[in-house]
């Protein structure tokens, strides 16, 4: 990464007059490093899959395919998955897949008194959507293609990422708390004195949003779900005649990547994420992502640890972990480090939209 070129407008007659509280720097010591890792998105050309497919056996909602978006779109699809799936008043759901997307629509029929059944090879916390950032960030459009005008609006979307996870910020078991987050970029050579600075980077959004730790949120929903008499089956499928024998008239697909296969929807693909976990330090309040030369670098505090990341290489299966991306990240972001020297204020009403 060219270092030299962003560190070369990094002059003090930049900095702006800005109110700062009080903060720490992230710590990215050897010893404070714990592990790389490494997951897949399950992206989809066109955007996520909300649709209804009628097979001679099944009545199959589809919710799947939200890429990086998993956390930030859970609440708002599952709302509309779990309407269409109910409508019919079934005496049994069944739910394929146990990511935040499955456990999420899980929950909402749940609470609905509608007999659920979560199937999947895979339960927290060894499924990708522990791995994820998980902080709730909107964007303009999630979606195009054949499929774009079906469930909620992204004006709906929007309004409902943040709404959705609201009810548990009172409860630290479920491990959602808001978070003073900064979207940033480098300097330029003609930075005007009015623009805020943080981390030697010049700041294109700064808001409150929510962030969720996955290995506190997922088990919390599965803890609800059985207390509300939610099964769990794990079981691997590998084709629609297996889906044909479980015995629910109604299933919730939200098997992620495993819908290219188990539906044969050819837009699905792979998108890898590697990311770099360090050791817990509490007194991390912030997060930030930092567009530069070299690819993107992002932080996000979880109650039990750190991810720093990232990447994001679209049809990329490789789960092993690359050293160089590793050696990236951490030098990457000591760099921002050593630009530290407190937080900008937020107002606390200034949330994200």
């Amino acid at each position: 990464m060219g270092a030299a070129s962003l560190t070369a407008c990094q002059t003090p007659r930049l900095l702006p007059a800005q109110s700062l509280r009080p903060g720490f720097p992230v710590k990215l010591s050897p010893d404070d490093v714990d592990r790389p890792v490494v997951g897949l998105r399950p992206g989809r050309v066109g955007g996520f899959r909300l649709d209804i497919e009628k097979t001679a056996e099944k009545f199959v909602v589809h919710n799947y395919g939200h890429g990086g978006d998993g956390y930030t779109l859970s609440w708002p699809c599952a709302r509309w998955a779990a309407d269409q799936a109910s409508a019919a008043q079934p005496d049994s759901i069944g739910i394929i897949g146990a990511g935040v997307s499955g456990l999420t629509t899980a929950w909402l029929l749940a609470r609905r008194g509608i007999k659920v059944t979560v199937y999947a090879d895979k339960f927290s916390p060894d499924t990708t959507s522990n791995i994820a950032g998980a902080i709730i960030l909107t964007g303009p459009s999630y979606r195009s293609g054949e499929n774009a005008n079906i469930g909620p609006s992204d004006d709906a979307i929007t309004a409902d990422a943040l709404a959705g996870f609201r009810p548990f910020l009172a409860e630290p078991r479920y491990g959602v708390y808001w978070i003073d987050h900064f979207q940033m970029r480098p300097l330029r050579q003609d930075s005007r004195m009015s623009e805020s600075i943080f981390l030697g980077r010049r700041i294109t959004g700064k808001f409150r949003t929510i962030m969720v730790d996955p290995n506190l949120y997922l088990p919390a929903l599965m803890r609800d779900l059985s207390e509300m008499g939610a099964r769990f089956w794990t079981m691997k499928f590998t084709s629609l005649g297996d889906l044909a024998r479980l015995p629910h008239p109604v299933l919730v697909n939200c098997s992620g990547l495993g819908a290219g296969f188990l539906f044969g929807d050819q837009n699905i693909v792979p998108v890898r994420g590697q990311l770099t976990l360090l050791k817990h330090q509490p007194e991390i309040d912030y997060s930030y992502i930092s567009r530069q030369p070299g690819g993107v670098l992002y932080m996000f505090p979880r109650r039990g640890n750190i991810v720093l990341g990232g990447t994001h290489e679209r049809g990329n299966d490789n789960l092993l972990p690359i050293q160089e991306e590793t050696d990236r990240q951490l030098s990457g972001h000591a760099e921002l480090m050593a630009n530290f020297s407190g937080i900008p204020d937020i107002n606390p009403g200034q949330l994200q939209s």
